[in-house]
């Protein structure tokens, strides 16, 4: 009679070595006859976490099987050795995942040995997400954000299902977001209600940030830039004096307050010309490079840039009416728009050399060479005189047409020229002494001092 009372208990006291938990993280809780997967968003997976121990004094053998639709289930090779009193690491660990298709109740049946647990769960449409203020996008952005700031997105949560339904994880991951801000766990809604919460996102560096905002079974990506601070707007300065063609002059740039970080880049110089003549001048360079790029440097906190390893840099003012615009390009962040601009004005015909010869029978040859940056020279006009000064005749001419023509084909050389104006004369050039030439553009005119026949 003992013998048989021990066979019967036998099924029993195997049974009773087996003791199944849910695990979440590192919390275990004892699992019941029923357990409840609760309300996960239609076509999303919720993962449940189960630990068979061994509690009994002898070896087990474990099977684990489950039936119900929406159920899947994730196991090592079975059956499973559990030894006796085993600890987590000889537990045996499996998980079974939910994943509703339509807004309905579901079940299944979870068998391990002669342990039988009922799963239950539901399917609810997700609760609608939506970013209300401070970033966009399927991946909500945050957009650029400067190191060391910080920027909140405010979020909407609503629940458009007839039912409540209860958000079980709002939590966010990720380097540089934290929150949520104003969402207490668990989260009830009813059918119709919105929550509102929020992210922020502090970047520490400047670099790319991603990251994620679970919300109950869905996951949601974040994203964000940090930038450095800006470099306070360069100022670039010229020497002091008027500007005017055919100058030499230096240029600084300075960072008002210092630059919060290095930096590096260049300055850049475009020409305008005020004529139609010429589309530009190609003497206006750098003189360090002949250039009109030149590259700059900057440490951090320093007041000054060095251009081209110096403290300054000298360019050309070149020989045409116009204006120079020098620009800043860097891949740094820059406060505001460091451009200056030089203007260059028009000035009346500026006369380098001038002679007059008779040399030549039957003529009285000119010779003039200048620059002209106005690129408007044209009208002419000559007064001669004998060998004692008294005034002979009077000519004028307007050369407009060859000065167009030449300056049209010298590419962008300069407003400089070199002319001769011819006179036939019939009889004798022994009377003629001297001449003066007079050269109109748009700025004004220009004389020569007496030309002496030779």
């Amino acid at each position: 009679m003992k013998t048989l009372l021990w066979i019967a208990l036998l099924p029993l006291a195997a049974r009773a070595q087996l003791v199944v938990y849910s695990v979440n993280g590192t919390t275990q809780t004892i699992a019941g006859s029923t357990y409840s997967v609760g309300q996960v968003a239609l076509n999303t997976t919720s993962s449940i976490q189960f630990r068979v121990y061994n509690t009994g004094s002898s070896p087990a053998s474990v099977n684990v099987t489950l039936g119900g639709a929406g159920f899947a289930l994730t196991t090592p090779e079975l059956p499973f050795p559990i030894p006796p009193n085993s600890t987590a690491s000889q537990a045996l660990n499996f998980t079974v995942a939910f994943t509703p298709t339509s807004t309905a109740s579901y079940s299944a049946s979870l068998q391990i040995n002669s342990i039988s647990v009922i799963l239950i769960g539901s399917g609810v449409a997700a609760p609608a997400l939506s970013a209300t203020a401070g970033c966009a996008g399927t991946a909500f952005n945050f957009g650029l954000v400067q190191v060391g700031a910080t920027s909140a997105c405010a979020f909407a949560l609503s629940n458009f299902n007839p039912q409540a339904i209860t958000v079980p994880v709002l939590t966010v991951n990720g380097l540089g977001f934290t929150g949520p801000a104003g969402g207490t766990l668990p989260l009830t809604l009813q059918a119709g209600q919105s929550v509102s919460f929020s992210v922020t996102f502090a970047p520490q560096a400047a670099i790319v940030y991603n990251g994620t905002l679970a919300v109950g079974t869905q996951s949601f990506s974040l994203t964000g830039t940090g930038v450095s601070a800006p470099i306070p707007t360069p100022v670039l300065q010229f020497d002091t004096g008027p500007a005017a063609s055919a100058q030499q002059r230096s240029l600084t740039m300075n960072i008002p307050g210092g630059s919060p970080v290095a930096a590096t880049g260049f300055v850049n110089m475009a020409f305008t010309p005020s004529t139609a003549v010429v589309k530009d001048d190609s003497e206006i360079v750098f003189l360090a490079n002949g250039a009109r790029s030149i590259p700059f440097s900057v440490a951090a906190g320093a007041t000054q840039a060095l251009l081209a390893g110096q403290s300054s840099a000298a360019f050309q003012t070149g020989t045409t009416e116009g204006t120079i615009t020098f620009t800043v390009s860097t891949t740094s962040a820059l406060a505001g728009d460091p451009s200056a601009k030089l203007v260059i004005p028009g000035t009346s015909v500026i006369i380098d050399s001038a002679s007059a010869s008779k040399a030549r029978d039957g003529f009285l040859d000119i010779q003039i060479a200048g620059a002209d940056n106005t690129y408007s020279a044209g009208s002419m006009a000559f007064a001669f005189f004998d060998a004692s000064g008294k005034a002979l005749t009077n000519a004028s001419a307007d050369f407009s047409a060859a000065f167009k023509s030449y300056w049209a084909n010298v590419n962008s050389a300069g407003s400089g020229f070199s002319a001769v104006i011819s006179f036939p004369v019939t009889g004798s050039v022994a009377n003629i002494g001297s001449v003066t030439v007079t050269i109109t553009n748009g700025a004004g005119n220009a004389s020569t001092a007496s030309l002496t026949f030779y």
